[in-house]
């Protein structure tokens, strides 16, 4: 649509609401729309990019939204409309946002030209722009499509052709039918753009027929009619008898509406016409659906026009639509609509358990059938699992237990000894004797181990309730969580033995824990997400959440960087400088006293930074996938694993009197994000939204 591609961008919404948005609102639109698009276009490029995109959003829509209409699948009812990337540079990209297809267009043989300035109306979340739309003609679009190796072949791709302005009916003909012809190989669908014929004069009934039939004969592939919302009802029900006699497969209602003063100005501009898109074209496009399918039952109908939050995409469902398709709603709400409408649907049944007239096959109703089940038995609990006697979400829980018990042990006798009897046959030293060496040197061992013990019991934390509410419940993204930092947590195990330096204790327990992680993973869990109410709405709960969901995945990537760091260190140089100041004594006189004592105490700090990972990795996968209305487990959970945390980490400096400003400057910001990410969450997370009406 014109240059309001400008904005989309391919982080989630907690990062586009709070960041994003407002810095590319203060961009020319020609300016934001460019770096947009080569941005997203670029990532899904290099090795890793399209990984990248799926981790931050966790966008891909689950299997039970899948429609056939035809020959055709579609991963999920929500689709991207035709305008935001005519030429497909940034396919790749937007193939993952979690859309059911792809428009492509408007397409002409030709380039065409912008017709004016598109402007936004933050305000009235509208947006003007002029037709005919821009677009860089048939031969840019198929070498775009032909370079392209990102887009899954599981999204359909489709195109909304166009012709050139001032063009008879022979002649749109002519073009529609070689646009067809080129774009066949690559597209599963195509779209008539009516408004291609802005102030030319109107095609009479016999021009409309011959054209259809002709488009109709050139393809088996779908055929729809793409129609304005504010069409007159007279022309509007003219060209869906034409549609439907000439054999089209359907219609999709979008293109934005005009008001009264400017049809008297667009009728002095042949050619062009400005047209508004956002929150006031939705009730036209609502009304228009409405119409259409009282008008043509069994038509394939999508339905466009302000759908800038959930709420407005189940309105269309159940105004008749078959399809939803964002447009504006990317623009202002951001690229984690598609996602929240999927799961809305999902929970409601909308998509998933309403019938298509336009041929539905067995296999589509299966799935919907088992959509519907999965979001209408709530108290349904998944079936049992038989493998070693337990089920896998109990094994989950008892490898959390394991961890807090654990850490608590290390915790106690950091307190109580700080060093074991295997240390001190390590060291061939009494711990009486360390203290010789420097009063502080057990004080610091013990800051060490203290703080691990804490993040072990913050891990444990989360890894119970992860079990208890998610593999439990059979909620697939708590198992990746569960995997991800579960794997870099048993790894860190030999980050120390390079060392010479062998840990009794620590080898026990990841010895006892590993067989109890390995169970928990035994079984994959399918669910997308719980039986929970819809979120529909872009409340103001909602969005102090996306600010709550920052600060926490700020949380979770320091946590991670630091725990990296932290572990670089313990293998290469041990100590920084604020550490030798509190020991008063520098690492070339402790290697001189003992040329076992660095390593023992590498041991503790790589032990600590790989634990600080594969808690950050949890708490940051949370963050990205976890956040949504009601679920106030994940907020009670990012709450309880952060107490230990943070008291262990923070408490010990001042007990053994570390009190150095900058070396706990990080951990006093991580308090505060803590804190107001807290305070921002909870009242989305631990509230239950209302079920809407039946």
């Amino acid at each position: 649509m014109g240059k309001i591609r400008k904005v989309l961008i391919l982080l989630p919404d907690w990062s586009y609401q709070t960041l994003f948005r407002p810095l590319l609102f203060l961009l020319p639109a020609e300016r934001a729309r460019s770096l947009t698009l080569t941005a997203i276009g670029t990532l899904t490029k290099l090795p890793g990019g399209s990984s990248i995109i799926e981790l931050m959003g966790h966008m891909h829509p689950p299997a039970t939204l899948s429609k056939t209409v035809g020959a055709l699948t579609f991963p999920a009812p929500v689709g991207l409309g035709a305008g935001l990337d005519p030429a497909g540079t940034a396919l790749g990209a937007l193939s993952r946002f979690g859309f059911g297809y792809i428009e492509l267009g408007p397409v002409t043989l030709a380039p065409l030209a912008d017709s004016g300035q598109t402007a936004r109306d933050v305000g009235a979340c509208a947006l003007t722009y002029r037709t005919p739309l821009e677009n860089p003609g048939i031969e840019a679009v198929e070498s775009c499509l032909r370079q392209s190796t990102s887009t899954p072949p599981a999204i359909p791709l489709g195109a909304r052709l166009g012709f050139r302005p001032g063009a008879t009916s022979e002649e749109a003909t002519a073009e529609r039918e070689q646009l067809m012809s080129r774009l066949q190989p690559y597209c599963s669908f195509f779209s008539l753009d009516c408004r291609a014929m802005e102030g030319d004069k109107p095609w009479s009934d016999a021009e409309w027929q011959h054209h259809l039939a002709c488009l109709r004969q050139a393809t088996e592939l779908p055929v729809l009619l793409a129609l304005p919302p504010d069409l007159e009802e007279k022309e509007w029900l003219r060209l869906l008898h034409l549609a439907r006699q000439t054999k089209l497969n359907g219609v999709i209602v979008c293109g934005g509406v005009r008001g009264v003063q400017q049809r008297e100005r667009d009728a002095e501009n042949v050619h062009t016409a400005a047209y508004v898109t956002g929150e006031p074209s939705h009730a036209a496009s609502l009304q228009a659906v409405s119409r259409t399918r009282a008008v043509w039952p069994e038509c394939l109908l999508i339905g466009s026009g302000g759908i800038l939050e959930p709420a407005d995409a189940l309105a269309f469902f159940d105004a008749g639509a078959d399809f939803v398709q964002l447009h504006s709603g990317l623009v202002y709400s951001g690229p984690g609509l598609p996602k929240r409408i999927n799961e809305a649907i999902l929970q409601c049944g909308f998509g998933a358990c309403d019938s298509l007239d336009y041929p539905l096959s067995d296999m589509d109703k299966d799935k919907e059938a088992a959509a519907v089940s999965e979001t209408t038995t709530t108290a349904k609990k998944p079936p049992e699992r038989s493998a070693l006697w337990l089920p896998s979400w109990l094994w989950g829980l008892l490898l959390g237990i394991g961890m807090i018990i654990g850490g608590a042990l290390a915790w106690l006798v950091a307190v109580a000894s700080v060093i074991l009897p295997y240390d001190e046959r390590f060291l061939q030293m009494s711990a009486e004797q360390l203290s010789l060496i420097s009063p502080q040197l057990l004080s610091f061992m013990a800051h060490d181990r203290i703080s691990l013990a804490g993040t072990m019991i913050s891990i444990g934390i989360m890894y119970a309730q992860l079990s208890y509410h998610g593999l439990r419940n059979d909620i697939h993204w708590t198992r990746a969580v569960l995997l991800a930092s579960g794997a870099v947590g048993f790894s860190s195990f030999f980050l120390f033995i390079g060392y010479g330096y062998f840990d009794y204790m620590h080898a026990i327990l990841a010895l006892l824990l590993l067989p109890m992680f390995l169970l928990a993973l035994r079984t994959r869990a399918k669910r997308h997400m719980p039986a929970l109410p819809p979120d529909i709405h872009n409340d103001r709960t909602w969005k102090m959440a996306l600010w709550g969901q920052l600060l926490f995945v700020i949380i979770g990537f320091s946590l991670t960087g630091a725990g990296l760091i932290i572990s670089l260190i313990g293998i290469t140089g041990v100590f920084v400088p604020s550490d030798l100041v509190f020991l008063c004594v520098s690492a070339e006189m402790l290697n001189a006293f003992n040329g076992k004592l660095i390593p023992l105490i590498a041991h503790d700090r790589a032990g600590f930074g790989g634990a600080l990972v594969s808690d950050g990795l949890a708490v940051l996968l949370i963050s990205l996938w976890g956040f949504r209305r009601g679920e106030a487990w994940v907020w009670w959970t990012l709450f309880l694993a952060g107490i230990p945390g943070f008291a262990a980490g923070i408490g010990i400096h001042f007990a053994v009197g570390y009190v150095d400003f900058w070396h706990l400057f990080p951990a006093y910001v991580a308090v505060f994000l803590f804190l107001a990410g807290l305070l921002l969450a909870k009242p989305y997370l631990c509230q239950i939204p209302a079920t809407p009406p039946a």
